[in-house]
Order: structure tokens, then C-alpha cells, then sequence
């Protein structure tokens, strides 16, 4: 079944997979450890995980996706919360069926439209 909401998000320095676990764990999120992957029990719809990490050269993916924007954007808010206490520069955008976007969410990467 596909869904209707994707992100798109970066961040601007990885940390090891191991102290992005422990960040997320210490946050009072569920975290499920993979070889390549860390995935976040958030609830409400959403799945969300950081993909391909360590194993190859290239950072890794955030993947995230829900039914609606809505459920994505409350996700997407508790991870970036998570990613700005500890002073992690990402920015994450969330798009539905329509071709715009439909939020934003960052920590020091603001929004630059061209």
C-alpha cells in the first residue's frame, strides 16, 4: 500500500549510529537497532527510520512516510525536537499527494525560497 506522506530531510553531521541510538533512547523514544538502519517507534501512523547507516561512505537516509501530512508532520516534530536539543543541524520537509510542501521542520536551516 503506498502511502500519501513522504519526507525529505538531511542533516548536516551524522553521529555514529550508536550515540544517534542513545540520543533518540535518552529522549524516551523506542529504538530498534539494525545493521544498516535505526528504526523509531514513534506511534500515531508514521514510520520513521534513518537508513544505510555505516555501511557504505555515503551518510545515511532519513525515510519516513505516513498516510496523511498531518500524522508524518507529528512524527517528524518529535524526532527534529529530539535532533535540537542536542544541537543536531537538520532540516526536515514533509510532502503529500500534492506536488508542494506541505511543512518544514529544522534546527538552524531555515527555509530558503528561490
Amino acid at each position: 500500500m503506498d502511502r500519501s506522506a513522504w519526507i525529505a530531510g538531511e542533516l548536516a553531521e551524522w553521529p555514529t549510529k550508536t550515540v544517534m541510538a542513545q540520543l533518540l533512547q535518552e529522549a524516551g523514544l523506542r529504538v530498534h537497532v539494525g545493521q544498516y538502519s535505526i528504526q523509531i517507534g514513534i506511534g500515531g501512523g508514521a514510520d520513521f527510520s534513518f537508513q544505510e547507516y555505516g555501511g557504505d561512505p555515503g551518510d545515511p537516509v532519513v525515510c519516513a512516510d505516513a498516510d496523511t501530512a498531518e500524522e508524518l508532520m507529528r512524527a517528524a516534530k518529535i524526532v527534529s525536537d529530539v535532533l535540537a536539543t542536542v544541537k543536531l543541524r537538520h532540516r526536515f520537509e514533509i510532502y503529500d499527494h500534492r506536488p508542494d510542501m506541505a511543512g518544514y521542520l529544522h534546527y538552524d536551516w531555515p527555509l530558503i525560497h528561490e
